[in-house]
């Protein structure tokens, strides 16, 4: 990969309220894997602590979408782990980045 391209995405927000409760999922992606047309870049971490327990989660982006600002995006959708006998999903896009 060109070293020109590196890049990592912010992404954070709530995950789906399940059990009575969500969780924040702050965190940074990795840099990019590149594809055939694109690229992608993992998300992995742990969500905030709440209601006694916390959840893990690992999972790969889908390929980069252009936005007018010469900006790019990622966006991702997949649940968490399986703690406290429930899960959550974590939805949306990870925040912009230079296109290059």
């Amino acid at each position: 990969m060109n070293n020109d391209n590196r890049h990592i995405h912010d992404h954070s927000g709530l995950t789906t309220c399940n059990d009575g409760h969500s969780h924040l999922h702050p965190g940074v992606t990795s840099e990019p894997i590149q594809r055939v047309t694109s690229h992608v870049h993992e998300i992995e971490g742990a969500t905030t602590f709440e209601d006694g327990h916390y959840h893990t989660y690992k999972a790969v982006t889908g390929p980069a979408i252009p936005l007018p600002n010469g900006q790019h995006t990622h966006y991702a959708s997949f649940r968490t782990s399986i703690d406290d006998g429930h899960d959550h999903m974590i939805s949306g896009y990870v925040y912009p980045a230079p296109m290059k």
